[in-house]
């Protein structure tokens, strides 16, 4: 048994004498223990338990006072629902969710440099532009980017994105009329040109009759993409030099164009079974979409005005 300590102990008062409350003490040695430092005493001095370990309080635990009976059993089924409405609510935002934005994001050094790299020069041999299915039951359709380079995700895009803002702000300052407004409308027209360009994407799949062949996470990463050349296209710019900006604008919307054709072709129309090789409507969508990345990729690269 633990002993109370000396300042814990509780306060005898003489009988004959007022306390500490003002009250006659009637006894010859009536004792006030102080609520202050009992309560100091038993939180240094816990009570043991059967085992032989200290009590812990948990408001919330089956041995709480608060908690017991009907009413606490009540109060403990309203938490329960509460928890599971919102972990429902949650998996219902799909494409927001936690687990479908690592996917996305699950890179690693050795996919960003393939990816970089297929994104340069897309018309090589070695791309395939298949996915890999996932083999894991319940998990999700094809393996995460840092597995499969063909596989979409959003880091590229968000870092070509926030280069290409870096180099406006560059621009603007070498040519002395840097302001906070002009980067602000940069990074503005830039957000409203991938939301477009995705619309487009997904547009262009509800024509050929596959509208869901792809998610809407999916389809921004493929429409991001191009943001790589709209950044060498900027550099370019900022050299002023007409040749190497015409050299390197053409370079960069060839390259965004073969890598958007052979994916939605390759990969997005081969998961419809609606998707006809032979069809002209689809040949002339996809035309379309390649030469739409050259007037894209000319209006990125260009320097907004101070």
């Amino acid at each position: 048994m633990h002993s109370l300590p000396f300042s814990s102990r509780p306060r005898c008062v003489p009988a004959g004498s007022r306390d500490d409350r003002g009250e006659w003490a009637g006894h010859p040695r009536t004792c006030h223990p102080s609520p202050h430092r009992l309560f100091q005493a038993q939180a240094a001095h816990p009570v043991a338990g059967p085992s032989g370990s200290h009590a812990v309080f948990d408001p919330f635990g089956g041995g709480s006072p608060f908690l017991t009976g009907m009413a606490g059993d009540v109060l403990k089924q309203q938490g329960e629902s509460y928890l599971q409405r919102g972990r429902l609510y949650v998996s219902n935002l799909g494409f927001l969710s936690g687990g479908t934005m690592h996917y996305h994001f699950s890179i690693t050094p050795g996919y960003v440099q393939r990816k970089l790299l297929m994104l340069l020069a897309p018309f090589l041999r070695r791309w395939t532009y298949a996915r890999s299915p996932e083999h894991i039951s319940g998990g999700h359709k094809y393996l995460p980017p840092r597995q499969d380079v063909n596989a979409p995700d959003l880091y590229i895009p968000f870092m070509a994105l926030w280069t290409y803002c870096m180099l406006v702000g560059i621009g603007l300052l070498a040519r002395g009329g840097f302001r906070p407004e002009a980067v602000y409308n940069a990074v503005t027209s830039a957000l409203v040109a991938w939301g477009l360009h995705t619309l487009v994407l997904r547009a262009m799949l509800w024509s050929l009759g596959a509208g869901a062949a792809a998610p809407a996470l999916e389809l921004a990463a493929y429409a991001g993409y191009p943001w790589v050349g709209a950044c060498a296209t900027l550099a370019a710019t900022l050299l002023r030099n007409r040749v190497a900006y015409h050299v390197v604008w053409v370079y960069a919307s060839f390259a965004a164009a073969v890598f958007l054709v052979r994916t939605m072709k390759r990969v997005i129309l081969q998961e419809s079974r609606t998707y006809n090789p032979d069809s002209k409507t689809h040949n002339y969508v996809l035309l379309g979409l390649g030469l739409l990345q050259f007037p894209l990729m000319a209006w990125l690269g260009r320097l907004p005005r101070a």
